[in-house]
């Protein structure tokens, strides 16, 4: 028990109202935090979530100030949710769809505390006339009543990042309903140059892009052609550049900066259109890792696509014929895979806290090899035609293909710079 012999009542009275709101929000913490997520952890987008992105964003000129409308089925709306909502926090998201409601998990990876690692939210999306409800949300383990849930979900909304992505759909999208085939959204076409917009303005907010890119052209300006081009040779001497010049307050931006920089040389022309660069290398050599272009390709791809608002590299990075699938091209390869995963979470971890930020910054500053952010390549299956993918592995949900990629997973886990 507290002991306050002799101190005044108004005192005492502070102290035990301390102690209180200490007890509740410990005890809040307990509900609502858990040491495990309810759903696995997502891996980031594919190539065929890209080029399935793709279809949906394509807009013809003549399109723009017309209203379209778009039915997106229950994989299309989980990808959209887990990658907005991932350039705020690492997340996971399982949302399915009925006629007229839709049901939300969400779990978000929190800084490790003695509640727990993740926090998990669900909720219920309802088909009210003309007008979407949320029903039955729940923090952890806590439920909070319908008529403050709708109350707090669009001020949270006006009042964080997600702000201008809730002020570009309030002003392009004109209804949304709930069916079963899916969320069908009615829209301005506008909507498609508005975002681009807000992408090209958070590049703008990187001042020293354009010093990365300099660093480059000198990088490969000296490089002897008559050796292969490494990634480690781009991303080595200019994560020590960023670990020079940042705090911990820039480490993020400046990481992100340093993925644009690499992400602008590697896919020069794919991406020259839409960076702000400003920028023409006096070489252009291409990069390698594991004696292979692709692999960096599908590397830097996921890492951008991990760490900047992207929606616009969708086109570009989709329609690449280096990015194909099994049907058609080089055909399946979990090598590529491999590099997609590594990527991902190479852009995740460079971006996750500003500890971990400066951490990355210091491990790449002294990378020697392209082996310490990408596994080992040996023995992955590739160039698989569907018949052969479906043959030896069936489909991704059979636990032959799951295994695999546990396989690929824990090649990356074992790396240092991801522990």
């Amino acid at each position: 028990m507290l002991k306050t012999f002799g101190l005044p009542k108004s005192v005492k009275r502070f102290l035990y109202a301390c102690l209180t709101v200490f007890f509740l929000f410990n005890l809040l913490l307990f509900f609502v935090i858990d040491n495990s997520p309810l759903l696995k952890m997502h891996q980031g987008l594919n190539r065929d979530d890209i080029q399935r992105a793709t279809q949906i964003l394509h807009i013809k000129p003549e399109e723009r100030n017309e209203v379209k409308t778009v039915i997106l089925n229950e994989k299309d709306v989980n990808i959209a949710a887990n990658y907005l909502l991932n350039h705020f926090v690492e997340n996971t998201t399982n949302i399915q769809i009925g006629q007229d409601i839709v049901f939300v998990q969400i779990a978000v990876f929190v800084p490790k505390t003695i509640w727990g690692r993740y926090l998990d939210f669900s909720f219920k999306l309802i088909q009210n006339n003309d007008s979407i409800k949320i029903k039955s949300l729940k923090i952890g383990e806590a439920s909070v009543p319908d008529t403050a849930a709708n109350y707090l979900i669009p001020v949270l909304a006006q009042f964080t990042p997600l702000k201008k992505y809730w002020d570009l759909g309030i002003s392009h999208i004109n209804d949304i309903q709930i069916t079963s085939a899916g969320i069908q959204i009615s829209y301005l076409g506008s909507i498609v140059d508005a975002a681009k917009q807000l992408v090209i303005q958070k590049h703008r907010e990187y001042p020293n892009l354009h010093l990365y890119q300099q660093q480059i052209n000198e990088i490969v300006s000296q490089h002897d052609p008559a050796w292969r081009l490494s990634l480690t040779e781009l991303l080595q001497p200019l994560f020590l550049s960023a670990y020079q010049r940042s705090t911990a307050e820039t480490a993020i931006r400046e990481n992100r900066a340093v993925i644009i920089a690499v992400g602008s040389y590697i896919f020069k022309q794919e991406l020259r259109r839409y960076l702000p660069l400003g920028l023409v290398y006096s070489k252009e050599y291409p990069v390698f890792a594991y004696k292979r272009i692709d692999i960096p390709q599908h590397f830097i791809a996921s890492a951008l696509l991990a760490t900047i608002d992207a929606s616009f590299l969708s086109k570009q990075l989709g329609e690449d014929k280096e990015l194909g699938d099994a049907e058609k091209g080089s055909g399946f390869s979990f090598i590529d895979l491999t590099a997609d995963r590594a990527g991902t979470r190479f852009g995740q971890t460079a971006i996750a806290s500003a500890k971990q930020a400066r951490k990355l910054q210091q491990i790449m500053s002294t990378v020697k090899h392209y082996s310490s952010i990408i596994p080992d390549i040996q023995g992955l299956p590739e160039r698989m035609d569907e018949p052969t993918f479906k043959t030896r592995f069936d489909n991704i949900g059979s636990p032959i293909y799951q295994s695999m990629i546990s396989e690929i997973d824990e090649r990356i886990e074992g790396l240092p710079i991801y522990q």
